[in-house]
This record gives C-alpha cells, structure tokens and sequence, in this order.
C-alpha cells in the first residue's frame, strides 16, 4: 500500500437532524477507504469524524495521477441537505529509473557529491520532468549507518517501498527498496551488463567505508574508492576497490 492521509471533517453548526456524509473515490482504483460514510448523530454534532484514504501502490511506471473524493452531505435539515464538494488528490508514482552515468569519471574529478549530482541531473538519461542524483556516499550523504538497516540516513536520494527500472531495456525492473529505503539484494536484473560499476564509498551493507578518493576530491593512483558492480545481482555487487586515476561511472537514480 501506499502512504496514507487522515481528513477530520466538523459541523460548524447544530443541526436538527443527524446528518449523513456519503464518500466516493472517482477513481476507487487509485486508493482506499477506511469507510464510505460518515454520520453525524444531532445530539452529539459537535464531535468530529474522520475517515484515511490510502494510495494503492503498484510496480508500474505511468506517472502522477488525479483523482477527487467526492462527499456529498445530506440531512432532513434543510441546511445540510443534498450538498456536495470535492477533495482534488494526487497519487505519485513511485516507480523510478536508475542507471549509469553516460560519462566516466576519475575519483575526484567530478566536484564531489554536489558535482555528481549535477551531472545524473543534466544526464540524457533522467526522465525529461524528473530531477535525478547520484547514488554515492560521503560524510553529507549517508544511507546506513549500519550496514542493511537505513538507519542515521542523510541527504539519501533513494525512497521507502519504491520500484527501481533501467532505462534500457526500457523499464526493465532493478530491484526495490523496502521501509529502509536501500535497494534489495538480490537484485531482479543488474543496472548495467557492460560497465565495470559506478563510485559508490560502501564495501558492504551501503555503510560508508574508508575508501572514497578523500571524499571524492582526488584522481591519483595511490589513492581508491569503493565502488558498486553493477554487472552483478548479487552482494558481489559490494567490494569493488579502484584506483581514483580509474574513469569509473557514477550510478544515478530518478529522485
């Protein structure tokens, strides 16, 4: 399912009948109801009622949708009877697109994670209308302080219970990320079969490791950086070790 939002509704005055609020979904295949109406007793009017509505979650990229919730108000008082307004809603589509830089880059020529972000922004890959970061760890990004469990996260740029394709094969399914808002392993297909991987700064378990070219700023041979095996679906994803010198590709995700 996905995530869900409570409304409250309230009288603004007595009335002299109990009053009944009918709850409609114009499009009931978007969300849920926690009911389909609401009744107000007259002796008891001034206690409010409530009802959530819960987005339907599904693995399919098709974009934000619209839909309204129509509730329509009646009463043998004449002041609340045969009334109707509508509640305009969105369903965001959480199905996003990861991929690998077009372009390689040494460990610390890219202007570190500011500067990684700005190139998977300005991608040919990033879904025109999308904005798009790079999936990459330092001290201002931080995906697990222990490994597998999403916890201590700053800045991350992947989301709880979303669905994660490849832009070729066109919308080709990763994998999925979970409440911790990590990609699972195993994987359901690799990001990408040709490249060697992309700068990640993780070993294991998407904790930040040791090894990240100084926190992305140098390119010399002496130094390396983890970096994440997209040709595998598997935990040898982790544990690539490169050389900063190395022109490695950055791994970037729909944000």
């Amino acid at each position: 399912m996905g995530s869900s939002q409570i409304f409250v509704i309230r009288l603004f005055k007595a009335p002299t009948a109990n009053v009944t609020i009918q709850i409609v979904s114009s499009q009931p295949s978007l969300a849920t109801l926690s009911t389909n109406s609401l009744t107000f007793p007259q002796e008891t009017w001034s206690s409010p009622l409530s009802f959530t509505a819960t987005g339907i979650n599904d693995s399919i990229i098709n974009g934000d949708r619209n839909f309204n919730l129509k509730l329509k108000i009646d009463s043998t008082d004449e002041e609340f009877h045969d009334l109707s307004f509508d509640i305009p809603m969105v369903l965001k589509d959480n199905e996003r697109r990861l991929f690998l830089s077009t372009s390689p880059y040494r460990g610390g020529e890219f202007g570190g994670i500011g500067g990684a972000d700005l190139i998977c922004n300005s991608d040919i890959k990033c879904p025109a209308g999308s904005s798009c970061k790079a999936m990459i760890l330092g001290p201002t990004r931080i995906a697990s302080a222990t490994a597998n469990l999403g916890d201590g996260q700053v800045d991350w740029v992947l989301h709880p219970f979303a669905h994660y394709y490849s832009p070729s094969p066109a919308n080709t399914l990763i994998t999925t990320t979970n409440q911790t808002s990590l990609l699972q392993i195993p994987f359901a297909s690799v990001i990408d079969a040709v490249g060697i991987g992309g700068w990640l700064g993780s070993s294991s378990g998407y904790v930040l490791g040791g090894n990240t070219c100084f926190n992305w700023t140098e390119n010399t041979a002496i130094t390396t950086g983890f970096m994440f095996r997209t040709q595998y679906t598997d935990n040898t994803l982790f544990g690539g070790n490169f050389s900063c010198s190395n022109q490695v590709n950055l791994i970037c995700v729909e944000f």
